[in-house]
């Protein structure tokens, strides 16, 4: 049998930084895979804006991701997953487009928990969509889902240990570190900052599931089945847009990415 290789990038779309935590897992788990990044910094955060807004924000990352002639979008951004890929699926049939709440909660299952609680931004969390997925795929499940609004900021500004972080968990999680969950499921992108932390936080006694990691698994899945993974000889490259370019970006990009990002370059939407 022929097998087909795809040298084309692989696209990854996010509201701001914590897209990046996506980024860099796809390209420790796909290595010779080139990869486009969008951050629409311009317009961050996703998470406490309309759905209309969100779909239209959506939809523009999704056009500009077009225009780069990508094998394969993922909507890096909880919030776009929960609440606006099934419009980008409608509104653009022959694209690709995966969102990371399928993968979540496919490694959330994987573990065996039987009680899950998943955090992310008030409208991931408003949107119900991993409760629903959570319960469609198993209905007896405890799933009890927190928007913790407080952490994106945090994670932006670098303090993912110490008293002030430990007082945003004691606001919105302190009622679970009597009684645990199995799972722990971290709905942002960004949370995957605060992995070390909210282990300690709950003792070692919680899963955490990272949907950065869950997500690159995802892709390497679809790419190997569609036969679309890039030739075993590829040299692979990384580029980074983002819509509002501020002094700071590479210092908070590389807390994100593990390493400071290659050729950004600002761009309109």
């Amino acid at each position: 049998m022929n097998i087909r290789y795809d040298n084309r990038p692989i696209g990854i779309f996010d509201s701001g930084l914590g897209g990046l935590t996506i980024a860099r897992a796809v390209q420790e788990e796909l290595p010779g895979e080139s990869v486009i990044y969008l951050g629409d910094t311009a317009r961050v955060p996703y998470g406490d804006k309309s759905v209309d807004a969100i779909m239209s924000y959506a939809h523009d990352d999704v056009q500009f991701m077009l225009s780069k002639g990508v094998k394969l979008i993922v909507a890096a951004c909880n919030t776009v997953s929960a609440v606006a890929l099934e419009s980008l699926h409608r509104d653009f049939p022959d694209a690709a487009i995966i969102g990371v709440i399928e993968s979540g909660v496919k490694a959330a299952l994987s573990t065996g928990a039987r009680s899950i609680a998943v955090i992310g931004t008030r409208a991931t969390i408003n949107s119900d969509a991993y409760r629903r997925e959570l319960h469609r795929q198993d209905h007896s499940l405890k799933v009890d889902s927190i928007a913790c609004p407080l952490l994106v900021p945090l994670a932006e500004e670098g303090l993912t240990a110490g008293a002030v972080l430990n007082g945003v968990f004691d606001f919105y999680l302190k009622q679970y570190q009597a009684a645990p969950p199995d799972a722990l499921l971290l709905g942002c992108t960004h949370y995957p900052l605060f992995r070390n932390a909210l282990n300690e936080y709950f003792g070692g006694k919680v899963h955490l599931i990272d949907s950065a990691k869950a997500c690159a698994l995802a892709v390497r899945e679809y790419l190997t089945e569609n036969q679309k993974t890039a030739q075993p000889d590829n040299t692979p490259y990384h580029r980074y847009f983002v819509s509002d370019l501020a002094a700071e970006f590479n210092e908070h990009a590389t807390r994100f990415l593990g390493k400071l990002p290659a050729r950004v370059e600002k761009t309109v939407l």
